[in-house]
């Protein structure tokens, strides 16, 4: 994971200099007086920071001597203006090499000034197993109570920072990360409760070091789950603990700040975190002009609980289990060279998670910490529906219903989730549909959201381009096809506006421009639109599933007609609408008005897995020569003055379009083995194609679907790799990729042959399989389909079962029929004696 973020990241890395002097009001440089123009609160000095003794939970012998005699309820001060240092224990730069303790000696804690290990002033005691982690995030919430102190306050829910996550992983994700230290106002957040994540190290700041590709990839996870995120807010403390930077990843790469010593600038730093704690969402990356309820995972009702057995097997299957914790060896490690001690991110700790660890915060305090949080016994939309037992009764829902229940099916009367505004409009978010994955690139966010009793979509993108004419070209693409029956109905549109007024345009973050971010500005978009579709694979009958298809090709044959191409036909622009079922071609950013010679810039060409192979082509040489020109460029990521990539122009048509509409079909035929998107498990041990086609090699995903259509291993790969439920589908499928053979252009005795694909012979083979699906024997409804599967299986589990109890030594037991709670019983059966 480090390696691909350290890729979508390179060269789009922006460290700003500490002589930055863009702006004269700005003492905290560039980036951080836009993110935080909007925090006006007066900042106390750090000489008028005062705490109670017993707070300070990390001290040392001059903290001892200072404060000595005091009472634990007695107010001290945060900074000791003598010795020009925080009264706190904060960690000393670690030992080197050669400093490191003898064996069979215990080794010194290296805590500041070297203080008798255990002892705090006011008699409290420190924890000794406490990590450097720790001892940071109580040192910043000291700070936050002292400022607090001063008036400073926030209306959002508290914000505290925990060191918790140091040692255990944050759960909720695929790949477990832990960070050093997180900033939350939940008690235990997941990846979706994170506001702010914080690396420290001791070692100095350098790009491409690993405490930086540890930022990459924990701002991607706090992206991915927080999608409606205009950046995610980072902070790394380097050098001996005390130089703080603070990182902001958005959707053109990342930004980064001068660096601030945390002693000997106390009062930027203090300004620093105060608008982090105290400030608005959109200090810390939010969004104010859209607002969306943080749920919380529901408990599974009493009702829809798995029986006892099976919940007994679950625990144990999920069980940790137990073992020592893990720490970073970075601490002892030397400055020199890459931090090679670090531990490694797929190591994990076989801890269970911890109950929220909140230092320097008491149990009072923890109890009133999270007063505010509001519960929620609804899914959690970041997470999808509770687990449902494994084994349902034949009058329960089936387990394939589910994701589409819980991605298409809203009550009238469901409850919003949230709140979104497009220009002065306010929308009740119902439901995210779709969100897009990664740092760089358009952050597409779907909502379904209702207003006045109407449902609509509302569109939340970032946009490359800084002109009208790029930034809304899908709105005047959408009013060019404004009638046509599949395209979406534009109701109205906005640039998303900052509180200052200033349109969001990720250009603003940057103290300057260089070369090669020349092209990445981004600027935050949002449609509202109707009507709801879903996905195209979410299908009910394979009749609708082959109409819709007919349907899309339709829509491009209208899109030739009005002059203009879509140029990305993939599987998440395909849909069916839900109200009457026709086929319906959504994402119209990339499209362009057709010219008289087909040659387009090369954005927007399509997503690679669906690209024809005459763009693949094309893509190819460009990449090539893209590669050979600069050489072997750096792996560093930052922004340099290396040209930016020149702007390559390819031939398209709707030919293109036509050839990744078959790939669509294809994918859902292989990849999904029913209607309503019932996903197939595919053995990772075959070749299937719709994992050729996704090669991140652009040279590769092109051999591979240029052998697909010029040798009989492609028909045989139709044939084969189709799921059992498409297996009707299959002469479509080879009747389509006859049509295409020769969309490409093959050498026929020298001479280049093409005959591209029209849209009359592709109706004329879709109406073919259209009037034999209405001719067979009606398809069973899914409803009637998923109890059939159900009741088959059932039937083959028992004949096994039976089969091998014959085998078996076994005598009747009786067995006394229990009800369990989902009022299905167990029948007697026979059981083997036990001796």
């Amino acid at each position: 994971m480090d390696k691909l973020t350290t890729e979508e990241l390179n060269h789009l890395v922006l460290e700003e200099p500490s002589n930055c002097t863009i702006k004269s009001n700005a003492p905290l440089g560039h980036l951080l007086s836009i993110i935080f123009q909007s925090f006006k609160a007066d900042v106390p000095g750090a000489e008028d920071l005062l705490i109670p003794l017993s707070k300070i939970k990390y001290s040392n012998e001059r903290i001892g001597n200072r404060f000595r005699g005091k009472k634990p309820t007695d107010s001290v001060e945060l900074w000791d203006s003598g010795t020009g240092t925080w009264n706190w224990g904060l960690p000393d730069p670690p030992p080197k090499q050669h400093e490191r303790s003898k064996k069979g000696k215990k080794n010194k804690s290296h805590y500041e000034e070297g203080a008798p290990e255990g002892q705090v002033p006011g008699g409290s005691t420190s924890n000794s197993n406490s990590t450097t982690e720790h001892v940071v995030a109580g040192f910043f919430n000291a700070l936050t109570a002292a400022l607090s102190r001063h008036g400073l306050e926030t209306k959002q829910a508290n914000r505290v920072w925990s060191g918790a996550y140091s040692t255990t992983p944050i759960k909720g994700d695929d790949t477990l990360r832990k960070p050093d230290i997180i900033l939350s106002d939940e008690p235990d957040p997941g990846w979706a409760g994170v506001k702010v994540a914080v690396e420290v190290t001791s070692s100095k700041y350098r790009l491409g070091q690993r405490v930086t590709k540890s930022l990459d990839t924990k701002a991607y996870r706090i992206l991915k789950h927080q999608p409606w995120r205009r950046f995610v807010l980072m902070l790394s403390l380097c050098h001996n603990y005390r130089e703080l930077r603070v990182h902001v990843y958005d959707h053109s790469g990342s930004a980064v700040s001068p660096p601030f010593h945390i002693v000997r600038q106390k009062d930027k730093f203090l300004k620093i975190l105060s608008s982090i704690v105290f400030g608005n969402g959109e200090c810390i990356g939010f969004d104010m002009t859209m607002d969306i309820r943080q749920l919380k995972i529901p408990v599974v009702p009493h009702r829809t609980r798995p029986p006892r057995r099976l919940r007994a097997r679950i625990k144990k299957d999920t069980n940790y289990g137990e073992c020592g914790t893990r720490v970073k060896l970075e601490d002892v490690a030397s400055d020199e060279g890459e931090e090679s001690g670090y531990e490694s991110e797929s190591a994990l700790s076989c801890q269970p998670s911890p109950s929220r660890c909140i230092e320097t915060l008491d149990s009072d305090s923890l109890s009133s910490a999270f007063t505010s949080l509001e519960t929620d016994d609804r899914p959690d939309i970041r997470t999808g529906p509770p687990a449902l037992p494994f084994d349902l009764p034949r009058s329960a829902t089936p387990v394939e219903l589910l994701p589409f229940i819980a991605q298409n099916s809203v009550l009238p009367n469901s409850s919003p989730i949230g709140k979104i505004h497009v220009n002065n409009t306010r929308y009740d978010i119902l439901e995210v549909i779709w969100s897009s994955h990664g740092l760089v690139g358009r952050g597409t966010v779907c909502y379904l959201t209702r207003k006045d009793g109407q449902e609509y979509i509302i569109k939340d993108h970032w946009v490359v381009g800084n002109t009208d004419d790029d930034i809304l070209n899908e709105v005047f693409m959408l009013q060019k096809m404004q009638g046509v029956r599949g395209v979406p109905e534009l109701v109205e549109s906005s640039k998303v506006k900052l509180s200052s007024g200033e349109v969001d345009n990720t250009k603003i973050y940057r103290f300057e421009e260089v070369p090669s971010s020349v092209g990445t500005w981004r600027t935050h978009v949002r449609l509202a639109m109707k009507p709801r579709g879903r996905l195209l694979h979410a299908f009910r009958t394979k009749l609708e599933f082959v109409q819709a298809i007919r349907d899309i090709v339709t829509i491009q044959q209208e899109a030739h007609k009005r002059g203009v191409l879509h140029r990305d036909c993939s599987l998440h622009n395909a849909m069916i609408e839900d109200a009457v079922g026709n086929g319906m071609l959504i994402d119209w950013e990339f499209a362009v008005v057709i010219t008289s010679d087909n040659r387009y810039p090369l954005g927007g060409t399509g997503t690679i897995p669906f690209m024809s192979r005459r763009l693949l082509q094309q893509v190819k040489k460009i990449w090539i020569r893209e590669t050979a020109r600069k050489g072997a460029s750096s792996s560093s990521s930052s922004s340099s003055s290396s040209s930016p990539l020149t702007i390559d122009f390819v031939t398209q048509d709707y030919t293109d379009d036509l050839e990744s509409l078959f790939y669509v079909f294809s994918w859902i035929c292989i990849e999904y083995s029913g209607p309503l998107g019932i996903e197939r498990h595919l053995n990772a041990s075959k070749e299937w194609l719709p994992h050729a086609w996704s090669n991140r090699n652009i040279a590769g995903c092109f051999d591979s679907k240029f052998t697909f259509f010029t040798t009989d291993d492609g028909q045989a790969a139709v044939r084969t790799q189709f799921d059992d439920y498409f297996q009707d589908l299959v002469p479509l499928a080879l009747e389509w990729r006859d049509l295409l053979v020769l969309n490409f252009p093959i050498q026929v005795q020298n001479e280049p042959l093409r005959q591209p694909i029209e849209f009359d012979a592709l109706f004329k083979i879709l109406d073919k399989h259209i009037d034999r699906l209405r001719e067979d024997t009606p398809e069973l409804l899914p409803e009637r389909l998923f109890r059939k599967r159900l009741v088959d299986k059932n039937i083959k589990d028992v004949y096994a079962s039976g089969q091998i109890m014959k085998n078996m030594d076994c005598v009747p037991v009786a067995v006394k029929k229990r009800s369990l709670n989902d009022e299905w019983t167990i029948e007697p059966a026979k059981r083997c004696r036990v001796s």
